[in-house]
């Protein structure tokens, strides 16, 4: 197994610096390819900028008057980032490649030096008030003057056969010009004094002209001629050379992307014999063993018997032998644990027997309890409501009051045991809730206690969506949130108020609950939830009440969260969850099972 994972991480390592050497040599040759493509369209691009400017820049007065143009500024932009882009594919190509680019730099040097010379015919030839054809035309409108008492007939006629020569690129328009400027200079010479700055005129004329005609015909008079011409041409020579290089560089790419193939073919063929090979090696040596191992193993655990394992295998592993000795000291182990685990299951039973007696006894208890509790204590009510209306005298009337009002706070006190009891031991009874219908019970439950005929209740329930949870639950907590709200409400204060909205979706009823009550101070807000604490010192309440209701919001899988500021009120916000889902599925379950 070791020479195994030894010639696998040869494999590995072999497979990891062929990858490098094929990726180096790949992004080579596709980064030479790119530059390629990029040398082309930068050559292409001041191919156009040249074409441009010929087309552009021959009829701007701009060009003439200052030799400046922005289509140079992009020509050499351009030039600089071909040197650039051929340096870079020097430095990393091999010969075939620095061959066709050595033959495409010679080429563009040549289309370079073309381009300059036309750009200086061009721009000596000008235009309009520029150049030979602006001291051409200066010349001739000298020649237009009446103080030179030309013939405007012969005159006109000269003019157009110099335009025709510049529309049409027709020598013979040139030579019909200089003909007709011959005859002239003939009649004019008749009277050379008279007639010498026509003579002037007509001579720089003519000389200018015809130095326009040489350099037009230098620079082509058809698009088959001239330099335009040789431009031309070594515009598509490039072309040419480019796509040769092109082409050069994909087979490039593609060769070294088969190679990579062949390499990785070989590996993948060399990985797969290697495997079975290997495969079957390991087989003989670890397979069989183990499987007769587990054979063995199934057999001893279904029949729960001792275990006695006979590895008789031919070259079975060290490693199996280590195996099965491990083995058979875990499953003694196992034999052991499994009888302290049935002695201990027994016991937990008979404990688990004994707890549940002991529930029952203290449900028993609480009840019994309660009710033994609260029979005195109606009889004490009814005797206190006795001696109420038989004792005339006044200054025990007071003593009575407070037995009463002890009598009645022992009362809650039990009742709030019993609710207890109740949340911890009943289940949750899922039914449909009227929210409006039942807060409306519990205001009217309370409308007898002291000071509640003065405080203003707000009830908005937003129930478009039926409401279900267990009614007695949900009871108990908005009955304690009302009940402390009157309780401690502050009737000093104009206006007292308990608001209460109750928002219902598909997924939980949003109960917020403020009052304008006297509030809880910073220091007790943390702790009201808690069994038996009392935020304030005079309270009447027994510390259950917050307790209770916090533990039956739980009950039903809610939460709550409680702001409040002393002297200003308090504002608790409780999520119910809505059980509609639940309820749904329970009668398509049931509609599904009686079908």
């Amino acid at each position: 197994m070791l020479l195994g994972f030894l010639f696998l991480t040869l494999l590995i390592v072999c497979v990891a610096m062929g990858s490098l050497f094929f990726l180096d040599r790949t992004n080579q040759i596709a980064g030479i390819h790119s530059q390629i493509s990029q040398l082309e369209i930068a050559t292409l691009s001041l191919i156009k900028v040249d074409n441009d400017f010929f087309d552009l820049e021959t009829i701007n007065s701009s060009y003439f008057e200052t030799h400046e143009s922005d289509f140079f500024r992009k020509r050499d932009s351009l030039k600089a980032k071909i040197s650039s882009g051929t340096a870079y594919i020097y430095s990393e190509s091999k010969n075939g490649v620095i061959d066709s680019l050595s033959k495409i730099d010679t080429l563009f040097r040549q289309y370079d030096e073309k381009f300059l010379q036309l750009e200086e015919l061009v721009f000596r030839k000008g235009f309009k008030d520029y150049g030979l054809e602006g001291q051409m035309r200066f010349h001739a409108h000298k020649l237009e003057e009446h103080e030179y008492r030309m013939d405007m007939l012969s005159l006109l006629t000269l003019r157009r056969n110099e335009k025709d020569f510049f529309l049409r690129h027709d020598l013979n328009y040139a030579k019909s010009l200089n003909q007709l400027a011959s005859d002239l200079l003939v009649e004019l010479r008749a009277d050379p004094i008279r007639n010498s700055q026509a003579i002037f005129h007509l001579i720089e004329y003519l000389r200018f002209f015809n130095e326009l005609v040489e350099v037009q015909v230098q620079i082509g008079l058809s698009s088959y001629a001239g330099l335009r011409n040789e431009l031309n041409e070594l515009s598509n020579l490039l072309t040419g050379r480019y796509v040769t290089l092109a082409l050069y560089s994909y087979d490039a790419s593609n060769n070294a992307q088969i190679r990579a193939r062949l390499f990785y073919t070989g590996i993948v063929l060399g990985a797969i014999f290697f495997s079975l090979f290997s495969g079957y090696w390991i087989s003989k040596r670890l397979s069989e063993p183990i499987a007769q191992l587990s054979r063995t193993i199934e057999s001893a655990i279904s029949k729960k018997e001792d275990l006695k394992i006979d590895i008789s295998a031919a070259n079975a592993a060290e490693e199996i032998e280590v195996l099965t000795r491990s083995f058979i000291h875990l499953v003694s182990q196992k034999n052991e644990q499994m009888k302290e685990i049935r002695t201990k299951g027994q016991l937990l039973k008979k404990k688990n027997k004994t707890l549940k007696k002991l529930n029952q006894e203290l449900d028993s208890f609480v009840y019994s309890t309660a009710h033994d509790l609260r029979s005195p204590l109606s009889s004490l009510l009814g005797l206190l409501n006795i001696l109420k209306y038989e004792n005339k005298q006044e200054d025990l009337r007071p003593y009575f009051q407070m037995m009463e009002e002890s009598i009645h706070r022992m009362e809650d006190f039990i009742a709030q045991i019993v609710g207890y009891s109740k949340n911890k031991r009943l289940e949750v009874t899922i039914e449909k809730i009227d929210l409006y219908s039942l807060i409306g019970d519990i205001f009217d439950n309370h409308r007898f206690v002291e000071g509640a005929s003065r405080i203003d209740r707000h009830v908005k329930v937003e129930d478009q969506i039926p409401f279900y949870s267990d009614r007695g639950r949900l009871t108990i907590v908005l009955n304690n949130l009302i009940s402390n709200a009157i309780r401690y409400a502050d009737l000093s204060k104009p206006r007292p108020f308990i608001k209460i909205d109750v928002t219902i979706d598909e997924q939980f009823a949003m109960i917020d609950f403020i009052d304008n009550g006297i509030g809880i101070g910073e220091e007790h807000v943390t702790r009201v939830f808690d069994m038996f604490y009392r935020a304030n010192v005079g309270s009447k309440g027994s510390g259950l009440g917050l307790f209770i209701f916090k533990e039956t919001v739980a009950k039903l899988k809610g939460w709550v969260s409680l702001s409040s500021t002393l002297g200003e009120g308090t504002s608790y916000r409780i999520q119910i969850p809505n059980e509609l889902k639940n309820v749904v599925v329970q009668a398509e379950m049931s509609f599904l099972t009686n079908e």
